[in-house]
């Protein structure tokens, strides 16, 4: 609807520009033919040319190709059960539909009149009796409405004598109306104005036309007969009858007008000129409504193609989120994924959709839909929604990617640092600095083979966020910074790739990594036909000036591709292969045995190779033999050395080989690290943990608990308590302690409402839960459930 309401308004436009033109300069001349013509012709603009749409592209220049940085990603500390779905219908008429149904039910009553009229027209036909002259009918009746014509048919009155003068007047000049087809011209603008109706245009265009029919017939009427005799006629007969809008009545007003024509005199001079002004005002009406300037988006290299599936999130049943005035997340997810596929150029882009048109998929089909269509990036468009308050403050732009743990996140990482910063300096909503993930996952980015990624667009909730959504301006930027950060991802995932590849896969078999560091070898074979240029504390060095060194580096490092324009204008043809801005860096002698001929980084591993975690990296990430950890004297794996908070540490004593096999055997053969903890402020018993080794289980798993939740959560709550179409989330949060039994059960969601207060009595009624572990000890736990009430239209 809002859709067909955009065109109405711009046909509304075109025919008033187009209308305004006859009105000030052929309205009452007298080339009768010209303007039936201009008449047509604007009707039939009117409604083409907003539907056309001819793209001027222009280039900007050269897209610069700038450094991607890996952004820190932020996770939440607290740990969620998979979100709980629940879907409901609303059955309130929204104010769109409202004015939906509204137009169609005035368009069938025009349609029923247009309809009675032909009937009546084809019952008198029927009913009364008729000749024929050359394929003319002329029936014979005593209708009030006749005289008229339509189509090949003259309706006569046998009151008036067809073989007197008057008569003769009066059947040449419904001839003309049957012969110049004026008929046809009535169908048409009668049956625009059905679906068209609210355009005051038309009903003014057609009012012309039926004048124009007139004249037209006047003049060929009296072209060889008296036209004072004529003009006398039409001026003393008065007629009671009634018209139909389809038929050319003879008794049709307004008479002054008509007698105007027939005793105005041709100024060839004048007319000329009036015809002519529609040249200039028919190029600017085509070029206001057809013709749109574009700017082409910087193309990939010739040598690279790729596919991209974009998903515009919700659709069909599912709404998505809704603002106050009834847009919904579904249409403006699907007008921004058109405009990417309008705004991209580039024969080696391939954009493809998860969905084109108004159509329900869910998470699951989108995923396999993906793998089908052999994409080798996803993006998930939505718009975020505040939850429902008196004030709504939220505001932003956002990308998420999947957890840490699944295997396509680091590349995915890249994509989503590579949005930000397409967004950060061109897009006029606040966009968030860092990528985002949710402990309970999404699924399109998990199960997705490719890099991919979410996008939160802006808030629904938020006007001003809405406002900009909505506007053409505001979605060809987001159009426009989606592809720009596909090119930039292409063209700096190969260069991130080689490091990446040189950080986990080239570092020497016997360690030389310093702990808390990790050590990157750039050999020979990996980049033999490179010499990166490395700018060291705001030094050059070439690869060839670093051979038998090893750099240590602690501060951020900046890397740029090949050729990249930003770095070829200041450093000249030293950065053709590539430039590496290093800081906080110390360069030391390596070990000639050891590293040979190789140029060695060292780099801090929380900075350059795990920037999502936040955990104590303490060894080597080598392949050097790992040592015995001790905490508080109990043996602890190397993986859960990382689920120890630093700020619990009390002390790290490193034991070297030989002086542990004495005290802890073969164990402590690789050496020992001693960790002793601060005591617990805590009574360990009454200790409750946010994050476990072992989550605390519903007895059967996840799947009985889903199943126990989705059968027995009344998915029309929301829907009886007035809540309008959305999507809702409440998030519960309880504790399980050592014996299985639930308590303090609370959501912070909804405060106050049945819906809320229906999930925390849901889960109070459970049954007794599995309680989770720690260090193979049972203890208390939080655990947090998602639940998501979708209201969908009817």
């Amino acid at each position: 609807m809002l859709l067909f309401a955009y065109y109405l308004l711009k046909v509304i436009i075109c025919s008033a520009v187009l209308f305004g033109y006859y009105w000030f300069f052929l309205r009452n001349k007298i080339f009768h033919g010209y303007n039936r013509f201009y008449l047509l012709a604007t009707i039939f603009l009117s409604l083409i040319l907003p539907l056309l749409k001819f793209n001027i592209w222009h280039k900007t220049g050269e897209a610069k190709a700038g450094m991607i940085q890996m952004l820190q990603v932020v996770n939440s500390s607290d740990e969620f059960m998979d979100e709980i779905i629940v879907k409901s219908h609303y059955r309130h008429i929204t104010n769109e539909q409202a004015a939906c149904w509204f137009f169609i039910a005035v368009s069938l009553v025009f349609a029923v009149i247009f309809i009675r009229t032909i009937i009546k027209i084809y019952t008198l036909k029927k009913n009364n009796p008729k000749q024929y002259f050359n394929n003319i009918g002329i029936i014979n009746t005593q209708d009030r409405s006749t005289p008229f014509s339509f189509l090949k048919n003259i309706f006569w009155n046998s009151e008036i004598d067809i073989k007197s003068k008057n008569g003769e007047r009066i059947l040449k000049h419904e001839l003309v109306h049957v012969l110049e087809k004026h008929s046809h011209d009535k169908l048409f603008i009668n049956i625009v104005i059905i679906f068209f109706w609210c355009n005051p245009i038309f009903w003014l265009l057609r009012k012309e036309l039926n004048l124009v029919h007139e004249f037209l017939a006047d003049k060929k009427a009296v072209e060889d007969g008296d036209t004072a005799a004529f003009a006398a006629m039409i001026l003393q007969t008065t007629y009671p009858g009634h018209r139909f809008e389809l038929t050319n009545n003879f008794f049709y007003s307004p008479i002054k007008r008509r007698l105007t024509m027939l005793t105005k005199n041709n100024q060839n001079k004048v007319s000329y000129i009036s015809r002519l002004l529609v040249l200039p005002l028919a190029v600017f009406v085509f070029a206001a409504f057809s013709l749109k300037a574009k700017t082409i988006i910087a193309s990939l290299p010739k040598d690279k193609t790729i596919t991209v599936v974009i998903d515009a999130g919700h659709g069909g049943m599912d709404n998505g989120g809704m603002a106050d005035d009834g847009t919904t997340e579904k249409d403006i997810t699907l007008a921004l994924i058109k405009k990417i596929k309008e705004l991209n150029r580039d024969e080696n882009l391939k954009i493809l959709f998860t969905r084109e048109t108004d159509m329900y998929q869910s998470p699951k089909e989108k995923a396999e839909l993906t793998k089908q269509l052999g994409a080798d990036l996803f993006i998930s468009v939505h718009v975020d929604n505040e939850q429902k308050n008196a004030n709504p403050q939220g505001t932003g732009f956002a990308v998420w990617v999947a957890r840490n743990d699944f295997k396509n996140n680091e590349p995915s990482k890249l994509l989503a640092s590579a949005l930000i910063a397409s967004f950060k300096n061109n897009y006029a909503i606040p966009v968030a600095n860092t990528p985002m993930q949710r402990q309970q996952g999404i699924w399109v980015l998990q199960a997705a083979e490719c890099p991919a990624a979410l996008i939160e667009a802006g808030y629904i909730s938020n006007k001003k966020d809405l406002s900009y959504l909505k506007s053409e301006a505001g979605q060809t930027q987001f159009a426009k910074n989606v592809l720009a950060a596909i090119m930039d991802y292409v063209n700096n995932k190969e260069i991130f790739k080689t490091i990446k590849t040189a950080i986990t896969d080239t570092i020497p078999e016997k360690g030389n990594a310093v702990v808390g560091n990790v050590k990157i070898d750039i050999n020979e074979t990996r980049l033999r036909n490179t010499n990166i240029l490395m700018i060291i504390n705001g030094k050059e060095y070439l690869k060839s000036d670093l051979k038998n060194k090893i750099i240590k580096v602690t501060g951020r490092s900046k890397i740029y591709q090949k050729n990249n324009p930003e770095m070829l204008a200041k450093y000249g043809a030293k950065a053709a292969d590539g430039v590496i801005i290093m800081e906080n860096a110390i360069i030391e002698n390596a070990i000639e045995s050891k590293i040979g001929n190789n140029l060695s980084l060292e780099m801090d591993s929380l900075k350059i190779i795990d920037d999502s975690q936040n955990k104590i990296s303490n060894a080597p990430l080598s392949s050097s033999p790992i040592p015995l950890y001790l905490v508080n004297g109990r043996i602890m794996k190397q993986g859960n050395i990382n689920s120890i908070s630093p700020d619990r540490i009390e002390s790290i004593n490193v034991l070297k080989e030989g002086q542990t096999i004495a005290i802890y055997g073969d164990k402590g053969k690789n050496g020992v690290v001693e960790i002793i903890s601060k005591k617990d402020t805590i009574p360990r018993e009454d200790k409750v943990f946010s994050k476990v080794e072992e989550e605390a289980q519903f007895p059967g798993g996840n799947g009985a608990w889903r199943e126990y939740l989705q059968k027995n959560l009344d998915a029309g709550m929301p829907v009886n308590e007035g809540w309008k179409p959305g999507t809702y989330t409440i998030i519960t949060q309880f504790i399980v302690d050592k014996e299985g039994n639930i308590s303090d059960i609370s959501t912070k969601d909804f405060p106050g409402s049945k819906t809320a207060q229906m999930c925390v009595d849901l889960i109070k009624k459970g049954p007794k839960w599995l309680p989770a572990k720690q260090n193979n000890n049972i203890v208390k736990a939080y655990r947090k459930q998602p639940i998501t009430f979708v209201i969908a239209e009817n």
